[in-house]
Protein backbone atom coordinates (compact mmCIF):
# COMPACT_ATOMS: atom_id res chain seq x y z
CA UNK A 1 0.00 0.00 0.00
CA UNK A 2 1.28 3.47 -0.92
CA UNK A 3 0.48 6.40 1.33
CA UNK A 4 1.60 9.83 2.46
CA UNK A 5 2.97 9.41 6.02
CA UNK A 6 1.09 6.14 6.53
CA UNK A 7 2.64 3.29 8.51
CA UNK A 8 1.00 -0.12 8.84
CA UNK A 9 1.20 -3.16 11.06
CA UNK A 10 -1.05 -6.19 11.23
CA UNK A 11 -3.05 -4.48 14.00
CA UNK A 12 -3.56 -1.17 12.14
CA UNK A 13 -7.04 -2.00 10.71
CA UNK A 14 -8.49 -3.05 14.07
CA UNK A 15 -6.90 -0.04 15.84
CA UNK A 16 -8.34 2.33 13.22
CA UNK A 17 -11.80 0.80 13.67
CA UNK A 18 -11.54 1.14 17.46
CA UNK A 19 -10.47 4.77 17.11
CA UNK A 20 -13.44 5.66 14.91
CA UNK A 21 -15.74 3.69 17.21
CA UNK A 22 -14.38 5.54 20.23
CA UNK A 23 -15.30 8.89 18.67
CA UNK A 24 -18.79 7.62 17.81
CA UNK A 25 -19.44 6.24 21.31
CA UNK A 26 -18.21 9.41 23.02
CA UNK A 27 -20.65 11.52 20.99
CA UNK A 28 -23.50 9.03 21.38
CA UNK A 29 -23.08 8.96 25.16
CA UNK A 30 -23.41 12.75 25.26
CA UNK A 31 -26.52 12.82 23.10
CA UNK A 32 -28.06 9.93 25.07
CA UNK A 33 -27.70 11.98 28.23
CA UNK A 34 -25.37 9.45 29.86
CA UNK A 35 -22.65 12.08 30.27
CA UNK A 36 -22.47 15.84 29.88
CA UNK A 37 -19.28 15.96 27.83
CA UNK A 38 -16.36 13.68 26.98
CA UNK A 39 -12.77 13.38 25.87
CA UNK A 40 -11.96 10.42 23.60
CA UNK A 41 -8.33 9.33 23.95
CA UNK A 42 -8.06 7.57 20.61
CA UNK A 43 -5.36 6.59 18.15
CA UNK A 44 -4.75 6.65 15.20
CA UNK A 45 -5.92 10.19 14.43
CA UNK A 46 -8.28 10.95 11.57
CA UNK A 47 -8.53 14.49 10.24
CA UNK A 48 -6.23 14.02 7.21
CA UNK A 49 -7.99 10.89 5.91
CA UNK A 50 -10.12 11.50 2.83
CA UNK A 51 -12.93 9.29 1.57
CA UNK A 52 -10.61 7.32 -0.69
CA UNK A 53 -7.18 8.01 0.75
CA UNK A 54 -5.27 7.34 3.96
CA UNK A 55 -2.65 9.98 4.78
CA UNK A 56 -0.95 11.80 7.63
CA UNK A 57 -1.08 8.79 10.01
CA UNK A 58 -4.88 8.73 9.47
CA UNK A 59 -6.98 5.83 8.16
CA UNK A 60 -10.60 6.68 9.02
CA UNK A 61 -11.68 10.25 9.62
CA UNK A 62 -12.98 9.73 13.15
CA UNK A 63 -14.72 13.04 13.81
CA UNK A 64 -16.73 13.28 10.55
CA UNK A 65 -17.76 9.63 10.96
CA UNK A 66 -18.99 10.37 14.49
CA UNK A 67 -20.80 13.52 13.32
CA UNK A 68 -22.59 11.68 10.51
CA UNK A 69 -23.50 8.77 12.79
CA UNK A 70 -25.04 11.13 15.35
CA UNK A 71 -26.97 13.09 12.72
CA UNK A 72 -28.39 9.79 11.46
CA UNK A 73 -29.20 8.29 14.87
CA UNK A 74 -30.37 11.49 16.62
CA UNK A 75 -32.09 13.57 13.91
CA UNK A 76 -34.05 15.61 16.44
CA UNK A 77 -31.18 16.19 18.88
CA UNK A 78 -28.27 16.54 16.51
CA UNK A 79 -29.10 18.40 13.32
CA UNK A 80 -26.25 20.94 13.37
CA UNK A 81 -22.68 20.06 14.34
CA UNK A 82 -19.70 22.34 14.92
CA UNK A 83 -16.30 20.74 14.32
CA UNK A 84 -13.50 22.85 15.79
CA UNK A 85 -10.02 21.75 14.74
CA UNK A 86 -7.09 23.19 16.68
CA UNK A 87 -4.52 20.68 15.42
CA UNK A 88 -1.49 22.53 14.05
CA UNK A 89 -2.16 20.96 10.62
CA UNK A 90 -5.16 21.67 8.44
CA UNK A 91 -7.80 18.92 8.52
CA UNK A 92 -8.12 18.52 4.77
CA UNK A 93 -10.24 15.38 5.11
CA UNK A 94 -12.80 17.05 7.38
CA UNK A 95 -13.09 19.99 5.01
CA UNK A 96 -13.62 17.71 2.02
CA UNK A 97 -16.29 15.71 3.85
CA UNK A 98 -18.55 18.69 4.59
CA UNK A 99 -17.61 21.31 2.01
CA UNK A 100 -21.18 21.66 0.69
CA UNK A 101 -23.03 20.75 3.90
CA UNK A 102 -24.98 23.61 5.54
CA UNK A 103 -25.49 21.62 8.76
CA UNK A 104 -21.81 21.11 9.63
CA UNK A 105 -19.66 24.12 10.46
CA UNK A 106 -15.95 23.36 10.20
CA UNK A 107 -13.51 25.83 11.76
CA UNK A 108 -9.80 25.08 11.62
CA UNK A 109 -6.91 27.01 13.18
CA UNK A 110 -3.65 25.79 11.68
CA UNK A 111 -0.20 26.75 10.48
CA UNK A 112 -0.42 27.20 6.72
CA UNK A 113 2.70 29.10 5.64
CA UNK A 114 1.27 29.86 2.23
CA UNK A 115 0.49 26.21 1.56
CA UNK A 116 3.98 24.93 2.39
CA UNK A 117 3.11 23.37 5.76
CA UNK A 118 1.66 19.83 5.79
CA UNK A 119 -0.58 18.76 4.05
CA UNK A 120 0.98 21.33 1.70
CA UNK A 121 -2.07 22.26 -0.37
CA UNK A 122 -4.10 25.42 -0.82
CA UNK A 123 -7.12 23.67 0.81
CA UNK A 124 -6.37 25.40 4.09
CA UNK A 125 -6.27 29.01 2.92
CA UNK A 126 -8.84 31.60 3.98
CA UNK A 127 -10.48 31.63 0.56
CA UNK A 128 -11.86 28.08 0.88
CA UNK A 129 -15.24 28.90 2.44
CA UNK A 130 -17.48 26.08 1.20
CA UNK A 131 -19.66 25.74 -1.90
CA UNK A 132 -23.37 25.69 -2.67
CA UNK A 133 -25.51 25.35 0.44
CA UNK A 134 -22.31 25.06 2.48
CA UNK A 135 -20.92 28.48 1.57
CA UNK A 136 -19.58 30.17 4.69
CA UNK A 137 -19.68 26.92 6.68
CA UNK A 138 -15.97 26.27 6.13
CA UNK A 139 -13.76 28.68 8.08
CA UNK A 140 -9.99 28.37 7.80
CA UNK A 141 -7.80 30.50 10.06
CA UNK A 142 -4.39 29.94 8.44
CA UNK A 143 -1.37 31.15 10.37
CA UNK A 144 1.26 32.47 7.99
CA UNK A 145 4.13 31.55 10.32
CA UNK A 146 4.90 29.09 13.07
CA UNK A 147 5.46 30.31 16.63
CA UNK A 148 1.82 31.21 17.34
CA UNK A 149 0.89 31.82 20.97
CA UNK A 150 -2.04 31.72 23.39
CA UNK A 151 -2.66 35.35 22.46
CA UNK A 152 -3.08 34.47 18.79
CA UNK A 153 -5.47 31.59 19.43
CA UNK A 154 -7.56 33.52 21.94
CA UNK A 155 -7.67 36.52 19.60
CA UNK A 156 -8.98 34.25 16.82
CA UNK A 157 -11.55 32.77 19.22
CA UNK A 158 -12.78 36.20 20.29
CA UNK A 159 -12.90 37.71 16.82
CA UNK A 160 -13.97 34.77 14.62
CA UNK A 161 -14.62 31.40 16.25
CA UNK A 162 -17.11 32.30 18.96
CA UNK A 163 -19.15 34.91 17.05
CA UNK A 164 -19.63 32.49 14.13
CA UNK A 165 -20.28 29.52 16.43
CA UNK A 166 -22.90 31.45 18.39
CA UNK A 167 -24.64 32.48 15.17
CA UNK A 168 -24.57 28.89 13.91
CA UNK A 169 -25.99 27.64 17.23
CA UNK A 170 -24.88 23.96 17.04
CA UNK A 171 -26.55 21.00 18.71
CA UNK A 172 -23.18 19.30 19.30
CA UNK A 173 -19.57 20.47 19.36
CA UNK A 174 -16.79 18.06 18.41
CA UNK A 175 -13.17 19.12 18.80
CA UNK A 176 -10.48 17.66 16.55
CA UNK A 177 -7.99 18.05 19.34
CA UNK A 178 -4.46 17.73 18.07
CA UNK A 179 -1.92 18.96 20.59
CA UNK A 180 0.94 19.60 18.16
CA UNK A 181 0.52 23.39 18.49
CA UNK A 182 1.38 22.97 22.16
CA UNK A 183 4.43 24.46 23.83
CA UNK A 184 7.27 21.95 23.54
CA UNK A 185 6.17 20.25 20.31
CA UNK A 186 9.20 20.55 18.05
CA UNK A 187 7.29 19.76 14.86
CA UNK A 188 4.50 22.30 15.37
CA UNK A 189 6.87 24.97 16.73
CA UNK A 190 4.01 26.89 18.35
CA UNK A 191 3.51 27.95 21.95
CA UNK A 192 -0.06 27.18 23.06
CA UNK A 193 -0.01 26.39 26.79
CA UNK A 194 -2.27 24.03 28.74
CA UNK A 195 -4.06 27.14 30.04
CA UNK A 196 -4.60 28.25 26.44
CA UNK A 197 -6.27 24.95 25.54
CA UNK A 198 -8.34 25.14 28.72
CA UNK A 199 -9.63 28.61 27.85
CA UNK A 200 -10.59 27.51 24.33
CA UNK A 201 -12.41 24.49 25.79
CA UNK A 202 -14.20 26.68 28.32
CA UNK A 203 -15.43 28.97 25.53
CA UNK A 204 -16.73 26.01 23.49
CA UNK A 205 -18.61 24.70 26.53
CA UNK A 206 -20.90 27.75 26.31
CA UNK A 207 -22.30 26.27 23.08
CA UNK A 208 -24.82 23.45 22.54
CA UNK A 209 -25.78 23.42 26.24
CA UNK A 210 -22.29 22.16 27.02
CA UNK A 211 -22.44 19.11 24.70
CA UNK A 212 -18.75 18.96 23.78
CA UNK A 213 -16.84 15.87 22.64
CA UNK A 214 -13.05 16.28 22.45
CA UNK A 215 -11.37 13.70 20.17
CA UNK A 216 -7.60 13.30 20.20
CA UNK A 217 -5.80 13.98 16.92
CA UNK A 218 -2.10 14.72 16.41
CA UNK A 219 0.85 15.52 18.66
CA UNK A 220 4.54 14.62 18.71
CA UNK A 221 5.62 15.38 22.27
CA UNK A 222 4.15 13.00 24.83
CA UNK A 223 4.57 15.40 27.74
CA UNK A 224 2.97 18.29 25.82
CA UNK A 225 0.06 16.05 24.83
CA UNK A 226 -0.39 14.78 28.40
CA UNK A 227 -0.43 18.12 30.23
CA UNK A 228 -2.55 19.82 27.55
CA UNK A 229 -5.11 17.01 27.45
CA UNK A 230 -5.23 17.02 31.26
CA UNK A 231 -6.00 20.76 31.27
CA UNK A 232 -8.80 20.21 28.74
CA UNK A 233 -10.21 17.30 30.79
CA UNK A 234 -10.20 19.32 34.02
CA UNK A 235 -12.07 22.11 32.25
CA UNK A 236 -14.66 19.64 30.93
CA UNK A 237 -15.11 18.44 34.51
CA UNK A 238 -15.91 21.96 35.67
CA UNK A 239 -12.59 23.30 36.96
CA UNK A 240 -11.85 26.92 35.94
CA UNK A 241 -8.94 27.35 33.52
CA UNK A 242 -5.62 28.56 34.86
CA UNK A 243 -4.58 32.15 34.25
CA UNK A 244 -3.03 33.02 30.92
CA UNK A 245 0.42 34.55 31.17
CA UNK A 246 0.53 35.79 27.58
CA UNK A 247 -2.53 37.36 25.95
CA UNK A 248 -1.10 39.71 23.30
CA UNK A 249 -1.41 38.38 19.74
CA UNK A 250 1.55 38.61 17.41
CA UNK A 251 1.45 41.04 14.44
CA UNK A 252 1.30 38.04 12.10
CA UNK A 253 -1.62 36.58 14.05
CA UNK A 254 -3.56 39.85 13.92
CA UNK A 255 -2.96 40.05 10.18
CA UNK A 256 -4.21 36.49 9.63
CA UNK A 257 -7.34 37.11 11.70
CA UNK A 258 -8.13 40.31 9.82
CA UNK A 259 -7.63 38.53 6.52
CA UNK A 260 -10.18 35.89 7.54
CA UNK A 261 -12.60 38.52 8.84
CA UNK A 262 -12.59 40.33 5.50
CA UNK A 263 -13.45 37.08 3.71
CA UNK A 264 -15.95 35.56 6.14
CA UNK A 265 -17.81 38.81 6.92
CA UNK A 266 -19.59 38.35 3.59
CA UNK A 267 -21.30 35.24 4.98
CA UNK A 268 -21.75 36.05 8.68
CA UNK A 269 -23.67 39.17 9.83
CA UNK A 270 -21.90 39.05 13.21
CA UNK A 271 -18.45 39.70 11.73
CA UNK A 272 -17.02 43.18 11.27
CA UNK A 273 -15.64 45.17 9.64
CA UNK A 274 -17.53 44.58 6.43
CA UNK A 275 -15.15 44.98 3.52
CA UNK A 276 -16.17 47.78 1.13
CA UNK A 277 -13.93 46.44 -1.61
CA UNK A 278 -16.45 44.21 -3.43
CA UNK A 279 -19.05 46.97 -3.49
CA UNK A 280 -16.53 49.54 -4.70
CA UNK A 281 -15.32 47.21 -7.46
CA UNK A 282 -18.83 47.07 -8.88
CA UNK A 283 -19.46 50.82 -8.58
CA UNK A 284 -18.25 53.81 -10.61
CA UNK A 285 -15.42 54.43 -8.15
CA UNK A 286 -11.85 54.53 -9.44
CA UNK A 287 -9.02 52.61 -7.83
CA UNK A 288 -6.24 55.00 -6.80
CA UNK A 289 -3.65 52.70 -8.34
CA UNK A 290 -5.44 53.02 -11.69
CA UNK A 291 -5.55 56.82 -11.42
CA UNK A 292 -1.80 56.95 -10.78
CA UNK A 293 -1.09 54.48 -13.60
CA UNK A 294 -3.22 56.59 -15.95
CA UNK A 295 -1.34 59.72 -14.93
CA UNK A 296 1.99 57.96 -15.44
CA UNK A 297 1.05 56.72 -18.92
CA UNK A 298 -0.24 60.18 -19.92
CA UNK A 299 2.98 61.78 -18.67
CA UNK A 300 5.02 59.36 -20.79
CA UNK A 301 2.72 60.02 -23.73
CA UNK A 302 3.09 63.81 -23.50
CA UNK A 303 6.81 63.81 -22.80
CA UNK A 304 7.99 61.14 -25.21
CA UNK A 305 5.15 60.87 -27.70
CA UNK A 306 4.23 57.37 -26.57
CA UNK A 307 0.93 55.58 -27.10
CA UNK A 308 -0.64 52.32 -26.01
CA UNK A 309 -0.16 49.08 -27.93
CA UNK A 310 -2.96 46.62 -28.55
CA UNK A 311 -3.04 43.68 -26.10
CA UNK A 312 -4.36 40.53 -27.80
CA UNK A 313 -6.59 39.28 -25.00
CA UNK A 314 -10.38 39.09 -24.86
CA UNK A 315 -10.54 40.71 -21.43
CA UNK A 316 -7.97 42.92 -19.76
CA UNK A 317 -8.19 44.34 -16.25
CA UNK A 318 -8.54 48.11 -16.17
CA UNK A 319 -5.32 48.18 -14.17
CA UNK A 320 -3.42 47.07 -17.30
CA UNK A 321 -5.08 49.36 -19.83
CA UNK A 322 -2.64 51.74 -21.57
CA UNK A 323 0.29 50.21 -19.70
CA UNK A 324 2.12 48.81 -22.76
CA UNK A 325 3.42 51.93 -24.49
CA UNK A 326 5.49 52.69 -27.58
CA UNK A 327 6.74 55.93 -29.16
CA UNK A 328 5.18 57.34 -32.33
CA UNK A 329 4.61 60.68 -33.98
CA UNK A 330 1.50 62.25 -32.53
CA UNK A 331 0.07 65.70 -33.05
CA UNK A 332 -2.74 67.69 -31.46
CA UNK A 333 -3.37 65.40 -28.47
CA UNK A 334 -6.73 65.57 -26.70
CA UNK A 335 -5.81 64.89 -23.10
CA UNK A 336 -8.36 63.55 -20.66
CA UNK A 337 -8.65 65.65 -17.54
CA UNK A 338 -9.81 64.15 -14.24
CA UNK A 339 -11.48 66.80 -12.11
CA UNK A 340 -11.84 65.83 -8.46
CA UNK A 341 -14.66 67.30 -6.40
CA UNK A 342 -13.69 69.41 -3.40
CA UNK A 343 -13.37 67.69 -1.04
CA UNK A 344 -12.57 64.34 -2.71
CA UNK A 345 -14.19 61.24 -1.27
CA UNK A 346 -11.85 58.31 -0.78
CA UNK A 347 -13.10 54.90 0.35
CA UNK A 348 -11.28 51.68 1.02
CA UNK A 349 -9.80 49.60 3.78
CA UNK A 350 -6.65 50.01 5.79
CA UNK A 351 -3.92 47.45 6.29
CA UNK A 352 -5.12 45.40 9.30
CA UNK A 353 -1.83 45.74 11.14
CA UNK A 354 -0.49 49.21 10.29
CA UNK A 355 -3.93 50.83 9.72
CA UNK A 356 -2.46 52.66 6.70
CA UNK A 357 -4.51 53.07 3.53
CA UNK A 358 -3.04 51.20 0.57
CA UNK A 359 -3.50 52.47 -2.97
CA UNK A 360 -4.61 49.11 -4.38
CA UNK A 361 -7.47 48.97 -1.85
CA UNK A 362 -8.47 52.65 -2.06
CA UNK A 363 -11.03 54.11 -4.44
CA UNK A 364 -11.82 57.68 -5.51
CA UNK A 365 -15.60 57.98 -5.38
CA UNK A 366 -16.32 61.68 -6.08
CA UNK A 367 -15.01 62.92 -9.45
CA UNK A 368 -15.91 63.71 -13.06
CA UNK A 369 -14.14 63.66 -16.42
CA UNK A 370 -13.70 66.44 -18.95
CA UNK A 371 -12.19 66.31 -22.43
CA UNK A 372 -9.88 69.21 -23.30
CA UNK A 373 -10.18 70.11 -26.97
CA UNK A 374 -7.32 71.92 -28.65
Amino acid sequence: MEGDSVYLSKNSPSCALLSAGGAIEACRAILNGQIKNAIAVIRPPGHHAEHDKAMGFCFFNNVPIAAKACQRDFPDKCRKVLILDWDVHHGNGVQQAFYNDPNVLYISLHVHQGGHFYPATDYGDHLHCGVGAGIGKNVNIPWQTAGMTDGDYLHAFQQIVMPIAQDFDPDLVIVSAGFDAAEGDMLGKCHVTPAGYAHMTHALMSLAHGKVAVCLEGGYNLRSIAISALAVTRTLMGEPPDRLLQTEPTPSGVESVQMVLRTQSKFWPCLYPKSPVDQLRSSDALRMHDIIREWQSKTLFDKYGMSALFIARSTVSKSFEDQVLATQNYSEPRPLLLIVHDPPLLQGEADPRTQKMELHNTWLVRYYYCNLVA
